[in-house]
């Protein structure tokens, strides 16, 4: 795999991530409402303009981003991504 393809993935991946991040955070009493019993988190009484299906799928892709993002930093910083050039 060319190194040009894993800054590419790379990018995706950040910018995912980032908007999946901001997007959580405009939706704040959305993701309270999610979390209500299982943090101590008192959600606003106004309703959420979010559905709870959009708010898992951002944090899904907010977690899953990261973690892929982590892994892939590693993989450059021990040098195994340079391995994949071909």
């Amino acid at each position: 795999m060319p190194l040009s393809l894993f800054s590419a993935i790379y990018a995706v991946l950040l910018i995912v991530t980032f908007a999946a991040g901001i997007w959580l955070l405009l939706h704040l009493t959305a993701l309270a409402r999610i979390v209500e019993g299982k943090a101590d988190v008192v959600p606003s009484p106004k309703r959420p303009r979010a559905s709870p299906r959009a708010v898992r799928l951002a944090v899904a892709a907010f977690g899953g981003g990261l973690l892929l993002i982590v892994t892939m930093q590693i993989l450059a910083m021990t040098g195994v991504a340079n391995g994949w050039a071909g």
